[in-house]
């Protein structure tokens, strides 16, 4: 009887083992792991690639943020990039344009420009310093430079403005330093509704101006004077534009406006690879919201010639900013079949470039299968991350991105004082 009773139990396993093999993603195939690469220098893209856009699971984090300055570095010594352009204001990020150029003040100054305090790190900080280095060695033409493409502030792009038109166009200049006036990054959000739009009916009329006396302004400021000077007043009016729409409305343009002003960059820039960098909600080639993303905008306009870049860990603590504006550390995790490789692997973070993962089938079967991400934006609740659908996404990582760089673990970022 207990050798009868122990056969049925045999059975029985062998059928739940066979059962379990029949499953999505339970029987595990081996992967090649020479395919996930572990120095980030080697990172290359094909040659008709205009855009790299690099994601960030969260903006708080001190790996996302260090990493950003690595796939620049290689993208600089591989592809020829030249430009980074980041989730930050137009005029704030020209302050650090500036800055590596060799304009006096400091590389800690210059990030709180940015528009954001997420960027308010010495992570951020090394990174323009790198970039001022660099340039003081560059062959002519070859400079670096620092570039913002977020429309969400309006002092700094009032003052380069008005530094063009104080020298070439005076009398435009004091007309709409009045017009003006009542836009300020302290008063922004509270700005009533007939000041904005009367604020857009100006600048519309100022671009117009500008326009008529392009040739007047380019002979005392030069062609890329007018041309930042004339994107200010039109970053200006975007921003108006965005604060008078609804809630539910707001993202939706705010990542039109900055996928314009990434064409706009396409257009003026020297025709190095652009590097843009912001939330994986933003890079992702095809949006996870009700909304088309700046990475869904720049992969209809310009199709391969866009190649995302998505982060995401196992394990994350980062800063998470409250609506007073302090931080506090928080930390979520989140299990999934992209960070169950370290199981195998030693290193803390792989680059996987999605064509190249193409052959192996392991591989290849969890990039075009459902993983579950992780993604916090500027802050959490300590309510919130107790639900993960507060803190994770679900997506099909080849629909969304050309590549992703996962992290076992990453930390929050060493905020400036």
């Amino acid at each position: 009887m207990r050798r009868k009773m122990l056969t049925i139990a045999a059975i029985a396993t062998l059928s739940i083992s066979l059962l379990a093999g029949c499953g999505n993603g339970a029987a595990k195939l081996p992967t090649d792991l020479s395919i996930l690469q572990t120095d980030i220098s080697t990172l290359t893209v094909s040659e008709n690639v205009q855009v790299v856009g690099l994601g960030e699971a969260s903006h708080g984090t001190k790996e996302y943020q260090q990493m950003k300055a690595e796939v620049f570095k290689a993208l600089v010594e591989n592809n020829g990039s030249r430009t980074f352009i980041i989730e930050g204001d137009f005029g704030g990020a020209l302050k650090a344009d500036a800055y590596i150029h060799g304009a006096e003040g400091s590389a800690e100054d210059v990030v709180k420009e940015i528009g954001f305090k997420i960027y308010n790190t010495q992570e951020m900080a090394d990174l323009v310093d790198w970039m001022r280095s660099y340039n003081k060695n560059a062959p002519a033409g070859k400079d670096l430079h620092f570039y913002g493409m977020d429309i969400q502030r309006y002092d700094n792009n009032k003052e380069k403005l008005f530094s063009i038109l104080d020298l070439a166009a005076p009398e435009l200049s004091e007309k709409y330093k009045t017009a003006f006036l009542q836009l300020t990054d302290e008063d922004r959000l509270a700005i009533s509704v007939e000041v904005l739009k009367k604020s857009k009916e100006d600048a519309l009329e100022l671009l117009k101006e500008m326009d008529t006396y392009e040739k007047d302004i380019v002979a005392i400021a030069g062609q890329t004077g007018f041309d930042f000077a004339r994107e200010s007043a039109n970053t200006i009016y975007a921003y108006s534009d965005l604060l008078l729409s609804s809630n539910s409305d707001y993202n939706s343009l705010r990542d039109k406006y900055m996928s314009e002003k990434v064409s706009w960059f396409l257009r003026h820039g020297d025709g190095s690879v652009l590097f843009i960098n912001g939330h994986n909600g933003h890079i992702g080639k095809k949006s996870v919201s009700s909304y088309t993303s700046l990475g869904e905008h720049l992969s209809n306009d310009v199709g391969d010639n866009y190649f995302a870049i998505g982060t995401d860990a196992e394990n994350t603590e980062f800063h998470s900013q409250n609506s007073n504006g302090d931080f506090s550390v928080m930390e979520v995790e989140n299990r999934n079949e992209l960070n169950d490789q370290f199981d195998h692997m030693e290193n803390k973070y792989y680059y996987m470039d999605f064509l190249k993962a193409a052959d192996d089938e392991n591989l290849n079967r969890i990039l075009e299968g459902k993983q579950t991400i992780t993604t916090l934006n500027v802050g959490i609740s300590s309510w919130q991350k107790i639900l993960k659908h507060f803190y994770t996404t679900t997506i099909v990582p080849r629909d969304t991105f050309d590549g992703m760089i996962v992290f076992k673990k990453v930390t929050p970022s060493t905020l400036l004082e």
